[in-house]
């Protein structure tokens, strides 16, 4: 699975490792724990279910959606 970090913009700023797939999955973690997985909404179903690098894309703006959205998430 590809890595990439991202920082919050807002909070403590915490820099947070996004693991993504070609299938559009994707794991949060922070300092080795996970926090949070999930799929990317556009590539969840469907009948062409063939991993390609545009989900693993989509997988990775959607980890970043859910970092800014957890407004309310406990940062360690």
């Amino acid at each position: 699975m590809p890595k990439a970090t991202y920082t919050r913009s807002r909070g403590r700023r915490l820099t947070y490792t996004i693991r993504t797939d070609e299938r559009g999955r994707y794991s949060v973690c922070l300092e080795g724990n996970e926090l949070l997985r999930g799929n990317d909404t556009l590539s969840a179903g469907g009948c062409d279910k063939a991993p390609n690098k545009r989900k693993a894309v989509g997988a990775l703006r959607e980890a970043k959606l859910a970092i800014e959205s957890l407004a309310l998430m406990r940062e360690y």
